[in-house]
C-alpha cells in the first residue's frame, strides 16, 4: 500500500482562493505544514475544518507555495501523471487538433500540471519543467511521453526566472532520444523548421497560431511591416494571404537568419525584406521618413515579469503602438498582441487608446483573437488566458 500523503490545512483565504476556483496558495495563506517536507512535496490538502480540497505540490521556498494538481485525493506516480496526459490529449482531440504537426500537448495549470509545458514539433518534444511539484515526477512524466507519443527526441527547455524562484537549477538539453534538435513541420499550410535548442521558447511561438490566420485573411496587396518577427511566422502568413511585400524587424540576429529561411522554404523570399534592429528605434526612424504601410503587425516579448514592472509595460505599449498607428497610411490595418500576464484585457486596450490619441488616430475594431484550444484558459484561473490580440482599422473621417 502507498504511504499516505502528509497534509497540509489551510487559513481562511486559502479555502476561499481554492473554492473560488484557482489553483495557488501564497505562503501566508497556509494554516499548518508537516515539518521537514522536500520542495515539491504533494500533499493533502484539507480545510481549518479538515475537509479535502483535494492534491497539490508544496514548495515554501516560493511564494505561491500551494499548486494545487487534483481536487480530489491522489498520489503522485506514473499512473496518475498517464491519466493527466491522457486527459490533455482527449481535449485537443476533441478541439480536431490531433493531426496538428505542432501543437501545446500540455499547457501547465490549463491541464492541471502546473509548471509543466510540453510542445510537439513533428516527432520531437519539447518540455518545460518550471515548478519543484514537477520536478519531483520528472521520470514519470518522461516514461508517459514516450510511451504515448513516441517521440524521436524529448527535449528539454527548463529555463528561466519562475525555475529560479522555485529554486530549480536550469536545466537544457536532451532527456530521451537523439538526432538533430532541428524539425522541419506543417502549420497551416507553410513549411517551418523548428530549433528546439536554439529557437525562442520551446522552439516557436505556438499560442499565435489562429492570430496568425487572421492576418493572413486581411494582408492581401497590403505592404507589411511585421515588428517583433522571431522567426517570421507572421510575415510568412501574411505573404502567403497574398502581401505585395513585408519588412520585418527583430533583435536577434539569429531570429532573423531562421526567418529569412523559413520565407525561402515557403517560396516568398522575394517579398521579404529582413532587418536585425531594435524595434524601438527602427519605428523612429521609419516615422522620420515617408515610408508608410498598409499593415504592421506587432508582436511584443512580455514587458513585466512583476507586478513593479506593470507601469513600465504599459508605457511601453502605448510607445509602440502610438508609433506603429502613425506609420500606417489611412486605411491601414494595425494587427497588435500583449503576452504580458500581469496586464489584462482591460489595461492594454486603454494603453491602445491612448496611443490611438497620442497618434491623433481613430481605430475601428475590426478582429478579436487570443490562445488557440491547446492552451486551455480555466475560468477560475485568470493567469491561463495571458495572450491578447486584437486588430484595427486606422480611419480617416
Amino acid at each position: 500500500m502507498p504511504s499516505p500523503l502528509p497534509t497540509v490545512r489551510l487559513g481562511r483565504k486559502g479555502e476561499e482562493r481554492l473554492r473560488a476556483g484557482h489553483l495557488w496558495v501564497f505562503g501566508e495563506d497556509l494554516r499548518s505544514v508537516p515539518a521537514s517536507l522536500p520542495a515539491g512535496a504533494w500533499v493533502r490538502v484539507v480545510t481549518r475544518a479538515g475537509e479535502l480540497l483535494g492534491t497539490g505540490t508544496l514548495n515554501l521556498a516560493s511564494r505561491i507555495a500551494l499548486r494545487m494538481v487534483s481536487r480530489r485525493e491522489t498520489p503522485g506516480d506514473g499512473t496518475f501523471i498517464r491519466e493527466r496526459l491522457s486527459e490533455a490529449w482527449q481535449r485537443r482531440m476533441e478541439s480536431g487538433l490531433e493531426g496538428e504537426a505542432a501543437l501545446r500537448l500540455v499547457y501547465s495549470e490549463g491541464d492541471f500540471l502546473p509548471g509543466l509545458i510540453v510542445d510537439r514539433y513533428g516527432s520531437v518534444l519539447c518540455a518545460q519543467i518550471l515548478t519543484a511539484g514537477m520536478e519531483a515526477v520528472r521520470a514519470e512524466i518522461l516514461e508517459s511521453l514516450v510511451g504515448m507519443f513516441s517521440p524521436r527526441l524529448v527535449f528539454e527547455r527548463s529555463e528561466g526566472s519562475g525555475r529560479k524562484r522555485e529554486g530549480l537549477p536550469e536545466r537544457k538539453g536532451p532527456m530521451w532520444g537523439g538526432g538533430e534538435p532541428r524539425e522541419e513541420v506543417e502549420m497551416d499550410g507553410l513549411r517551418f523548421v523548428v530549433d528546439v535548442e536554439g529557437g525562442p521558447k520551446t522552439g516557436f511561438f505556438l499560442d499565435q497560431r489562429e492570430n496568425r490566420k487572421i492576418v493572413r485573411k486581411l494582408a492581401g496587396g497590403k505592404r507589411v511591416l511585421d515588428g517583433f518577427c522571431s522567426t517570421g511566422a507572421f510575415g510568412i502568413h501574411a505573404l502567403a494571404g497574398g502581401a505585395e511585400s513585408v519588412l520585418a524587424v527583430d533583435a536577434s540576429v539569429i531570429a532573423m537568419s531562421a526567418a529569412w529561411e523559413n520565407a525561402k522554404r515557403n517560396g516568398l523570399s522575394d517579398r521579404w525584406e529582413g532587418k536585425a534592429a531594435d524595434l524601438f528605434a527602427e519605428l523612429r526612424e521609419l516615422s522620420a521618413s515617408s515610408l508608410r504601410f498598409d499593415m504592421v503587425v506587432l508582436d511584443p516579448p512580455s514587458f513585466a515579469k512583476s507586478r513593479e514592472g506593470m507601469e513600465g509595460a504599459l508605457r511601453g505599449y502605448k510607445d509602440i503602438n502610438r508609433m506603429g498607428i502613425s506609420l500606417l497610411a489611412p486605411g491601414g490595418i494595425l494587427a497588435t498582441a500583449s503576452c504580458t500576464q500581469r496586464i489584462d484585457v482591460a489595461k492594454w486596450r486603454e494603453a491602445l487608446r491612448a496611443a490611438a490619441a497620442d497618434a491623433r488616430a481613430d481605430l475601428e475594431l475590426v478582429a478579436v483573437g487570443g490562445q488557440p484550444a491547446d492552451h486551455p484558459v480555466l475560468l477560475g484561473v485568470p493567469e491561463t488566458g495571458y495572450l491578447k490580440f486584437a486588430v484595427f482599422r486606422k480611419r480617416s473621417p
